[in-house]
C-alpha cells in the first residue's frame, strides 16, 4: 500500500475513485477566481487548518469534496470573509452510519449486542442498493467498547474484529458486488 503525504488528502471524485490534493491545491480549487483577493499565505493557512482537522482531529485520510467546501467555508466565514459553497453536487446514493453512536447504544451485553447491532445496520444499509456503504468512527468506537482513553493492544484486536467481521457480512449479502464498503 502506497503512504499517503502528511499534507494530502483523498478527495473522493464525482465519478468514484480518490484523488490526492495537498492543502493549496484543495483551497484553490474552492476558492477559484476569488483566490486573489485574498492574501496567499492567509489561503494557505486556513486550508492547511482545514487539512489537519480532517487528517488528526477525525482522523481521516478521505474526504469528499461538499465535506472540505463546507469545512473551508466555515473557518472564512469564521474570519470575517463572506463564503458560501456553489455547485457541490452529492447525491452519490452513499450510505453513512456512525460506528460511535452505535456503541454508545449498546447496553448491558457489550460487544455481543454491538455486533447484532452492526449486522443488522449493514443489512438495512445495503437494503436500499447504495453505491457505498460507510461506516464513520472506528477508532473512537473501538475505544468505547474497549473501554480505554488510549489506544492499547486490545484495542487492535477489537479494531480488527470489526473490520473482518463487516468484510465477512458485507461478501454474503446479495448485491453487495455493486456497492462500496468503506470503514474509517
Amino acid at each position: 500500500m502506497i503512504q499517503l503525504r502528511e499534507d494530502h488528502l483523498l478527495v473522493e471524485q464525482p465519478g468514484g475513485g480518490y484523488l490526492a490534493w495537498s492543502a493549496d491545491q484543495l483551497a484553490l480549487e474552492f476558492v477559484g477566481g476569488a483566490a486573489g483577493l485574498f492574501d496567499a499565505e492567509m489561503l494557505k493557512h486556513v486550508s492547511a487548518g482545514v487539512m489537519h482537522y480532517f487528517r488528526e482531529e477525525l482522523d481521516r485520510t478521505t474526504v469528499t469534496v461538499g465535506e472540505f467546501a463546507e469545512a473551508l467555508t466555515k473557518v472564512l466565514n469564521g474570519l470575517g470573509f463572506t463564503a458560501e459553497v456553489t455547485e457541490v453536487r452529492v447525491g452519490d446514493n452513499r450510505r453513512v452510519a456512525d460506528l460511535r453512536q452505535l456503541a454508545c447504544r449498546t447496553g448491558k451485553l457489550g460487544e455481543l449486542e454491538f455486533f447484532t447491532q452492526l449486522r443488522e445496520v449493514l443489512r438495512k444499509e445495503l437494503a436500499t442498493a447504495p453505491r457505498a456503504v460507510e461506516f464513520r468512527g472506528l477508532r473512537g468506537c473501538v475505544k468505547q467498547l474497549v473501554g480505554r482513553k488510549h489506544w492499547c493492544p486490545a484495542c487492535d484486536t477489537m479494531e480488527a474484529w470489526i473490520v473482518e467481521s463487516l468484510r465477512g457480512w458485507f461478501g454474503q449479502e446479495p448485491g453487495a458486488e455493486k456497492t462500496a464498503l468503506v470503514v474509517r
